[in-house]
């Protein structure tokens, strides 16, 4: 993964509905999400014995993820494996991770966004669970909404200085046994090209 922060100062700009903040005419720093979805059936398919070790997942190719980044703050690849997104020096990036049936069979979980050479763009990530109201349906008719208590997680860290920054992101990959409860099937990384830009 490739990050590049610009040193250079430029005119803030509104970064879609979740806007860079202003208080007093001055920037507030932004919280940026970063959603990643991982094609599990097809690296099942093409990866029958994945490594089992946390620590030396197995790399993958740019083919089986697709990362979406909040609206406004694309620059380009928004829905690819090579994500080029804008943010400032403060700003709160957030990755979240599932699989496409939304972890309910297959199930990933990002644990490792991994610094393997460059500047020290971003802070160490940490990753965090909140617990909040949520919406999900109330039935087959799907409306009126429940509103009930929910867990939401994020693998989260800051920008701190510019420069550039490579970086891995893993993730474990859950399928499930015979008994239906989830069961590791592997341990993978893919270091994608992102560009943090000013």
């Amino acid at each position: 993964m490739r990050i590049k922060k610009e040193a250079k100062a430029k005119p803030e700009k509104p970064i879609g509905k979740q806007s860079r903040g202003l208080k007093n005419n001055i920037a507030m720093n932004n919280i940026i999400n970063v959603q990643i979805t991982i094609d599990t059936d097809a690296i099942i398919r093409d990866f029958s014995t994945p490594s089992q070790d946390p620590n030396a997942p197995t790399g993958i190719g740019h083919q089986y993820e697709f990362m979406v980044v909040t609206d406004g703050a694309s620059i380009s690849g928004q829905g690819g494996a090579d994500l080029n997104f804008r943010a400032q020096v403060g700003d709160n990036v957030r990755f979240h991770g599932t699989s496409a049936s939304d972890n309910f069979e297959n199930a990933i979980l990002v644990y490792g966004i991994k610094r393997f050479g460059g500047d020290q763009v971003f802070s160490p990530f940490m990753s965090f669970t909140y617990t909040k109201n949520g919406v999900s349906p109330s039935g087959f008719d799907v409306l009126p909404a429940h509103i009930g208590s929910e867990q939401f997680w994020f693998y989260e860290g800051r920008v701190i200085t510019a420069g550039v920054e490579n970086f891995q992101v893993v993730f474990a990959l859950y399928t499930r046994g015979a008994s239906g409860e989830p069961e590791v099937y592997g341990y993978f990384q893919w270091d994608p090209t992102v560009t943090v830009e000013g």
